[in-house]
């Protein structure tokens, strides 16, 4: 998740946490208040009307009648409890509904004889005014809530944007094509102390990267004199008509590691020219054409280890590329369906204008694939294996813009190159 969204989140949950109480909480405490100051006027009407009352009885014999409250009086038997204050319904006669309200129940004594005191106020306009208040209030905390978070995330953009910016310019660097990077001031410290330390780590990174591939492309090219020297040296040795069979072992041995590393310092080179992007030229490559070339010239290793070769061409892919790359790569896919075979395996060859299948029978396990385009990672026991060829392969689709897979599907390695 974005820190921006984590931290709007954290917001917005506590946000409406905080809401869903406050609403609830303040719905309560207003109407406590409101029954307070109705209980309280309740008493003090209680208060002003009991004397207006007893003299009325004195004088009239009955009692005065109050228009503005709802005040009943009637004789009761004697009470020593206190005075009672409770909530009830009662039916309007004009509306026909049951309507709250506050009674207050309080018995008075006057000349001698016990009276029943009920006092009431309806709380409908009480309840309707607390209800009116909540909405408003709610309506408040939502605006409040929403103009928050719109703040929030657009300050939050603000603030991060100079962070974005720089990850966006650190997802399009690449080491290989771009000197180091160079990152835009910041008004806030914090991204400034990122950014030179970011500008410092890819300075020494691209050095680094730049003395790699210089001591590569040195150190690959000058073997290639020695290397050349000493097998020439090697082969006029193994003419010689006074070896020993224990020498002429030896010899053997020797030029084939000669090769051996020939070969190693070719595919070395090989794939510092590819990362160098050395091969621009480009030109409209039929790869059924390369396939039926490659296969061809692999025919003498086919034979021998008497594999069985599938080809299944439902369409030509014609493509813009480089003729050298393609075929190397095509070459690498074969060469190592042939290596790492079995004896009396198959060959499975397949292409479309979208694809390039390459499946070989072998070992009876899928290869891990998180070593797989790895360097000197070898996934057989092939004494000839440089643990080269898939990577070069994978240098060669990542160039290309080609997406590479494999599978393990009903005991045959399958490459898939998708163009």
């Amino acid at each position: 998740m974005q820190l921006l969204k984590r931290t709007v989140r954290s917001y917005f949950l506590y946000s409406v946490v905080m809401l869903l109480i406050a609403i609830p909480v303040f719905y309560f405490v207003l109407k406590e208040i409101v029954i307070t100051n109705i209980d309280e006027d309740l008493l003090a009407t209680k208060t002003r009307i009991i004397p207006l009352i007893r003299q009325s009885i004195l004088e009239h014999g009955q009692s005065a009648e109050f228009p503005d409250h709802d005040i009943s009086l009637e004789k009761a038997p004697r009470h020593m409890e206190k005075d009672s204050i409770t909530t009830i319904d009662e039916l309007d006669t004009t509306s026909f509904q049951l309507v709250p309200k506050r009674l207050l129940t309080s018995h008075v004594l006057i000349n001698q004889d016990s009276y029943r005191l009920q006092v009431r106020i309806s709380m409908t306009n009480q309840n309707a005014l607390i209800k009116s208040i909540i909405i408003v209030q709610a309506i408040l905390l939502l605006v409040l809530l929403i103009g928050l978070l719109i703040i929030n995330r657009n300050l939050s953009e603000q603030i991060w944007k100079p962070f974005y910016k720089t990850l966006r310019q650190l997802n399009a660097h690449k080491i290989d094509q771009d000197a180091p990077i160079v990152l835009d001031k910041s008004s806030i410290k914090e991204f400034n102390d990122l950014n030179d330390a970011i500008q410092r780590l890819t300075q020494r990174s691209y050095q680094a990267y730049i003395s790699q591939k210089e001591f590569t492309e040195n150190a690959a090219h000058e073997l290639q004199t020695p290397l050349a020297v000493f097998q020439a040296k090697l082969e006029l040795l193994m003419q010689s008509a006074s070896l020993s069979e224990e020498q002429a072992v030896l010899i053997s041995d020797m030029a084939m590691a000669a090769q051996r590393m020939s070969r190693l310092n070719k595919n070395l080179l090989l794939l510092t020219r590819i990362e160098n992007n050395q091969f621009p030229e480009k030109e409209r490559v039929s790869f059924q054409d390369i396939v039926q070339k490659l296969l061809q010239q692999y025919q003498h290793q086919i034979e021998q280890k008497q594999l069985a070769v599938q080809t299944d061409p439902q369409g030509d892919a014609l493509l813009e590329t480089n003729r050298a790359l393609a075929e190397m790569l095509v070459s690498n896919l074969l060469s190592n369906a042939i290596r790492h075979n079995k004896e009396g395996g198959m060959i499975r060859v397949r292409l479309d204008q979208q694809r390039l299948e390459v499946a070989n029978s072998g070992q009876a396990s899928s290869l891990p694939a998180d070593k797989l385009y790895q360097r000197f990672q070898r996934n057989s026991t092939d004494s000839n294996s440089l643990g080269l060829g898939l990577e070069i392969v994978h240098k060669i689709c990542l160039i290309n813009h080609y997406a590479i897979a494999y599978t393990f599907e009903g005991g045959l390695h399958v490459f898939t190159i998708r163009f």
